[in-house]
Parts: structure tokens; C-alpha cells; sequence
């Protein structure tokens, strides 16, 4: 039984989504899903299903992650540095491997930025602007054609863009704190190099992660970068961004923080959806108007299978899918 507080219409979607906390029935420190870990090792993770999960619902009975580097060419276009380039298939058949799926991803690295006596408004978005306008997401050298400069946090959700003082000048000195993915390194080394030629020092302080599960360099940060993945439902996976993630307590001090979650509490009644998705549009176009996020890059993901496999494609959530897919029949 739930008892709510106030309504709420993302409620199916909390409930749904990896940041349930909904206990399992037997092992209550590991949560729900259709899904149990058999294996972990270094080149190995399989998942089962749990025995009648899915009742009568078609759901695959088990999933396996390979990682093989040493499988794969350079000259093929393939690489197991990034998990948007995945091929499929056995080691002899490389070789003939085509691409069958591509496109770009709804999820973006981004920087956000915290307002204080060292960095303005205005400082904040000369910032943001020399990163969108002066080419440097364009040039950067991460390879294999990765990634593609953002223009919209969402499509329809366009990044503002300013003309900046000439009068407005950086800080002598910023601190910027970044997790993974490994893309971001060559961002932060462009942007320090790009902001030092403003005179601006720019200290670069990693944090080896995929999220922000420490949250002490944060305290001294005035820039910090990381990656958002977008699900299913790209407005909720973003909503439970601002309401979740432990990143945004150091964004904001605490009466801004506070302004924001009963915003959040505001938008969450609306029980019609359009006007719930615009009103929430409306807080992140506030938040890059005002200098406090903006997208950085998308990815291209390329999947790539020997002839006469077709139709395999990757969910939001990087999971294969399958109900489509053509394979070509068993050579014996």
C-alpha cells in the first residue's frame, strides 16, 4: 500500500524504473526485476530471469555481456571503448561484418555550472558560449566519429545561446570536477587549454566513476561534467535526474535547491501529460538560460553483424532488441 503525500502522475514511472526500491521477495537488499546475476567476471556477465517472472509475456530467459577487445580491428571501425559501437558475432566472421542499425542517442554529456562569488551569470554563460560557439565540441579528438555536438538538451529543447559583454571576463582561476566517460577527458584537456587563452586557469580534477557515488570534490567544484542516459520515457528519466541525483545539492545552495524540488512537487500534480512535459520543459529551459546546465555531446551508436542479419537494434536503456531481427539460417 502507498500512501501519497500529494498526487503524483510520474508515480508509474517511479515504479518502473531502475530507481525503485521496491525489495525482492527474498532478497531484500537487491531490489525487483525480471532479471537474477549468474555470473560476473572479467569477460562475463550473465543475467537469468527469474523462473515465472514474466508469466505468459514473452521475455528473454537469459542476456550475456562479452567483452573480447583483442576481437576487434581498428580498421574495421569497431572498438570496445565505448559501449555505442557494438558488433555482433564470432571472431571468423569479423571480417565481413556490415553495419545494420545507427543512429543518435537521446542521451548527452553535459556541464552544469555553480553560480557564487567566483563565477557570474554572465561569467557562466561566456563560458557555455565558448564551448558552443567557438568549434571546440566540433574538433574534438576522441575518434571513430563518437559523438556529435548537442544543440538541444531534448529535441525541441534548444540550448539558449547569448551575446556575451566584451566587458565580461573569466575568473583568474576555476575548478572543474568530471567522472567518465573516458570522452570527457578530452573535453576537459580542450577546455582548459581553450579557457587558459582567456586567461582563465582551469584546475581538472577526475573522478574515476560513472556517477557521482562521492560526492566530496564536489564541494570544492565550480564546473563539473558527466553523462545522462535517457530511457523509455525521456521527460521522467529526467525529472527523477533533478529529483535523484546527488550532483545537483552542490549545483544549487540550499534555498535554490529547495525552490527546485517544490517546483518539481508543482509539475508532478498535473495530470495532463502535454502540460505535465511543458511545464517541465520549462524548468530545464530555465536552468540553461540561466547558466546553471547545458548538453554537451551526443553519441553515435553503430551496430554492426555479419550478412544477413537485419533488424537488431539497441533500446534506450542499451539493451538489444531482438523481435525484429532476421537471421540468416544455420550454415548445418
Amino acid at each position: 500500500t502507498f500512501f501519497l503525500h500529494r498526487p503524483d502522475y510520474w508515480l508509474a514511472h517511479r515504479l518502473a524504473s531502475y530507481c525503485s526500491h521496491l525489495a525482492h521477495p527474498q532478497f531484500p537488499l537487491i531490489g525487483t526485476g525480471p532479471f537474477r546475476l549468474t555470473q560476473f567476471t572479467a569477460e562475463l556477465v550473465r543475467l537469468e530471469s527469474h523462473d515465472y517472472y514474466h508469466l505468459r509475456h514473452p521475455l528473454l530467459k537469459a542476456v550475456e555481456y562479452w567483452i573480447t577487445p583483442p576481437l576487434f580491428e581498428k580498421d574495421l571501425g569497431t572498438s570496445c571503448r565505448h559501449p555505442v559501437q557494438i558488433t555482433i558475432g564470432k571472431p571468423e566472421e569479423l571480417q565481413r561484418v556490415s553495419q545494420v542499425s545507427s543512429g543518435i542517442s537521446l542521451g548527452f554529456c553535459y556541464l552544469t555550472l555553480r553560480k557564487s562569488p567566483r563565477l557570474s551569470l554572465w561569467q557562466a554563460r561566456k563560458v557555455i558560449s565558448i564551448i558552443h560557439q567557438s568549434g571546440l565540441l566540433q574538433t574534438l579528438e576522441v575518434g571513430e566519429n563518437l559523438i556529435t555536438a548537442s544543440h538541444a538538451l531534448l529535441p525541441g529543447w534548444t540550448i539558449p545561446q547569448w551575446q556575451v559583454p566584451d566587458e565580461v571576463k573569466l575568473p583568474k582561476t576555476l575548478t572543474l570536477v568530471y567522472h567518465l566517460p573516458i570522452e570527457l577527458h578530452t573535453m576537459a584537456e580542450r577546455l582548459q587549454a581553450t579557457l587558459a587563452a582567456e586567461g582563465c586557469e582551469l584546475t581538472i580534477i577526475f573522478h574515476n566513476a560513472k556517477n557521482w557515488d562521492d560526492t566530496t570534490l564536489l564541494a570544492h567544484a565550480d564546473l563539473m561534467m558527466g553523462d545522462r542516459l535517457i530511457g523509455e520515457a525521456p521527460e521522467y528519466t529526467l525529472e527523477q535526474w533533478l529529483r535523484c541525483d546527488p550532483l545537483w545539492p552542490h549545483v544549487f545552495d540550499a534555498p535554490a535547491y529547495a525552490h527546485l524540488q517544490s517546483t518539481l512537487d508543482a509539475v508532478q500534480v498535473m495530470p495532463d501529460e502535454e502540460n505535465r512535459f511543458n511545464a517541465l520543459k520549462a524548468v530545464f529551459s530555465q536552468l540553461m538560460a540561466d547558466a546553471t546546465l547545458t548538453p554537451l555531446f551526443n553519441y553515435h551508436y553503430r551496430i554492426s553483424a555479419p550478412p544477413g542479419v537485419n533488424g537488431v537494434r539497441l533500446t534506450p536503456r542499451g539493451w538489444f532488441e531482438f523481435t525484429e531481427a532476421w537471421l540468416p539460417a544455420p550454415s548445418q
